[in-house]
């Protein structure tokens, strides 16, 4: 399974010419099997692909176990001598500051502390970890608020060229599975078994039950879709 994750995730990044020589690229690490797993493969790629890496992790001062996430992330990067910032931020009190959600308050406070340390440290790219699962939860959302053909898309693998998604062809229970082989031991958020939140139930509930009832394979399913929606849509722009 390692080996056969770290070529597929290669072989996304050259599909879509996600990382190029001389890159410096910003990691989003919450500490979690996705971006563990995504930092650990683009550590092992560096070298060959000739780009330099730096980790940023968001302390969200929500859960009881985010100050054993964030020194899980700092060891991690202590170990393999790669660079790491950290900010903590009360992200209940930003939201309500703000008048958002604690999910939208959350991925913006991480996306400025992206921003800024790719603005300080003269990065060009931000890697993120999303992965397939993901990109077909979005979709199935963007289907159920009554998107237009632009929401099949789901989450693209680069977006203006600097947020670029390693992992997005690759499926969660392969991920966990990468994670369990190399003894990364991820930490694990319990707030995604949370069905309060829309996309923890169609993750926890709607495609388990759509798998079941309707299409096992509706996560490669719904893939198609995307890329098909893509396909076009580059076609139109260059026609």
């Amino acid at each position: 399974m390692i080996n056969m994750l770290k070529e597929q995730v290669l072989n996304t990044i050259k599909k879509y010419d996600l990382i190029n020589e001389n890159d410096k690229i910003i990691c989003g690490v919450s500490g979690g099997p996705d971006s563990i797993c995504m930092l650990d493969i683009l550590k092992d790629l560096k070298e060959e692909l000739k780009f330099e890496l730096i980790v940023c992790h968001v302390n969200h001062l929500i859960r009881e176990e985010a100050i054993s996430d964030e020194e899980y992330v700092v060891n991690y990067c202590k170990v393999n001598n790669i660079k790491c910032y950290v900010k903590r931020i009360d992200v209940k009190k930003y939201a309500d500051n703000n008048k958002q959600g604690t999910e939208e308050a959350g991925r913006n406070v991480r996306y400025e502390f992206f921003e800024e340390i790719l603005q300080k440290e003269g990065a060009n790219k931000i890697a993120i970890a999303h992965n397939k699962n993901d990109k077909i939860e979005t979709i199935i959302m963007n289907m159920l608020r009554g998107s237009g053909i632009s929401g099949l898309k789901g989450i693209e693998p680069k977006r203006e060229n600097k947020y670029i998604r390693p992992l997005i062809e690759t499926e969660r229970t392969s991920i966990e599975e990468y994670c369990e082989e190399k003894n990364l031991q991820p930490k694990f958020d319990k707030t995604n078994k949370d069905n309060t939140y829309t996309r923890n139930r169609i993750r926890n509930e709607l495609i388990p039950y759509i798998q079941k009832k309707f299409n096992p394979n509706i996560i490669e399913t719904l893939d198609r879709l995307s890329e098909l929606v893509l396909d076009e849509e580059d076609y139109m722009q260059n026609a």
